[in-house]
């Protein structure tokens, strides 16, 4: 039987129900969700919350838990934080009575999650595990309305566990210089879950995407993984099936395991026609002949993070199918075979997409080529971690290689944006209503 984390929830509203914190926390997205999860919500009698509770959630879900204190129900601001067997100021201490055994009762969560990629190697581990903790940035940098882009990013990893200390920030960060919208990569199951949790506390903003990377296919899927992905893909905050596909040049899950994976992830866009996010590394060949399975089944293609070759990239640009464009493009030497593509009008603007992958995939252009904002953006990520407030480096990048205005970037790849995903154009903020005009009674 899996493990559950207890949390403690407070200031609630004292009209709250338990179907509203369900709803909230989204724990009614998926029978898993529904089954492995309860609220106790203390009431003086039916219908009359006490203001707090407590949410029951499985252990891999528990870091995600703690991403939503702070956010607002029924116009309160409601704390999360693991359950204690008291709580209160430093004068006096409320006592709280467990309303469930107190075999329930859990220590605070590790904020699992898997690591990704090249943050597997011992030296990560020993930048974040050292005695002294990172010192997160609490500040915004903000820009010039003038040299201000409106953005949309379709695909940052912020399930990831390098944000969960401070991702309310960096959520803040990107709409404040000009990322409107920002598509949430699913890696593994329980990253998944929590970009459906993520993506329901900020709709309109934050969106999800669901599946299992070719990293973790051969520890990660299953029939169960499977058909929870499946169950996933339906909910309306998610957008796209990703990240998924091939990678035979880390080969971290063996090939056939990543195969079985791949295809059956395919089928599940299939059935829900939502695009395909899709990760391609060394195994263009196998990557094509998967797809051709489902011919005149395909919903819309979209190659995450390219970084293969020009022929490559002619291919999928035959085929229909959309590039992401991440700081990749950025790096000097790495990335010229990008940048040169985009200048020989390989990849034309309406085929683009605009991604930061964070935390990975810095931008980190050579320093002659950033401006002051750009410099600022930089300065503000911890080291080793990229940001999605960064994407605009890449836009300017991307425009310098095409020749065209960094506006014009922005408006187009965000118009390709919501016609791939469908999503609709974000909500200005809405302005204070006119005064009542008193009505002439005479």
């Amino acid at each position: 039987m899996a493990t559950n984390r207890r949390f403690f929830v407070g200031n609630l509203s004292l009209k709250v129900t338990k179907e509203d914190l369900a709803r909230h926390f989204s724990l009614d997205t998926t029978p898993y969700l529904r089954s492995s999860s309860w609220i106790e919500l203390a009431v003086e009698r039916p219908g009359a919350s006490q203001g707090f509770g407590f949410i029951n959630v499985p252990e891999h879900l528990a870091g995600h838990l703690l991403q939503l204190n702070g956010t607002k129900l029924y116009d309160k601001i409601i704390r999360v934080e693991p359950a204690k067997n008291s709580v209160g100021g430093r004068s006096g201490r409320i006592n709280i009575p467990s309303m469930m055994p107190s075999s329930f009762a859990a220590p605070i969560p590790q904020l699992a999650n898997y690591g990704y990629a090249g943050y597997q190697n011992q030296n990560y581990r020993g930048r974040w595990n050292n005695r002294r903790r990172p010192q997160f940035p609490s500040s915004v940098v903000k820009i010039p309305e003038e040299k201000m882009l409106l953005l949309i990013d379709v695909g940052v990893n912020l399930p990831n566990k390098v944000f969960a200390r401070d991702i309310r920030n960096v959520i803040e960060q990107a709409q404040t210089v000009g990322i409107q919208q920002m598509i949430l990569t699913g890696n593994t199951l329980s990253m998944s879950q929590s970009a459906v949790l993520q993506a329901k506390a900020h709709p309109g903003v934050l969106y999800a995407s669901v599946g299992v990377h070719p990293h973790f296919t051969t520890k990660e899927w299953s029939e169960k993984s499977a058909a929870e992905i499946g169950e996933l893909a339906k909910d309306s905050a998610v957008v796209a099936i990703g990240e998924v596909g091939l990678d035979f040049h880390r080969n971290y899950s063996d090939e056939k395991a990543q195969i079985e994976a791949f295809t059956q992830q395919v089928e599940i866009a299939c059935e829900v026609q939502k695009p395909l996010l899709a990760h391609e590394r060394a195994s263009h060949q196998k990557f094509i002949e998967v797809l051709s399975q489902f011919s005149g089944r395909l919903p819309p293609i979209v190659i995450h993070c390219f970084t293969g070759s020009v022929s490559e990239m002619s291919a999928y640009v035959a085929m229909g199918f959309y590039i992401g464009i991440c700081g990749f493009i950025c790096k000097d030497v790495p990335g010229k075979a990008l940048r040169d593509a985009l200048k020989e009008g390989v990849l034309p603007l309406d085929r683009i997409l605009l991604e930061s992958d964070a935390p990975y995939m810095i931008p980190n252009a050579p320093e002659k080529e950033l401006d002051e904002v750009g410099k600022s953006l930089l300065k503000r990520c911890l080291p080793g971690r990229n940001e999605p407030c960064t994407l605009p480096i890449v836009a300017h990048t991307v425009a310098k290689c095409l020749g065209v205005d960094a506006e014009e970037v922005a408006r187009v790849s965000g118009e390709n944006a919501r016609h791939v995903f469908d999503m609709k154009s974000p909500v200005p903020p809405s302005q204070p209503s006119p005064p009542p005009v008193a009505k002439n009674t005479e």
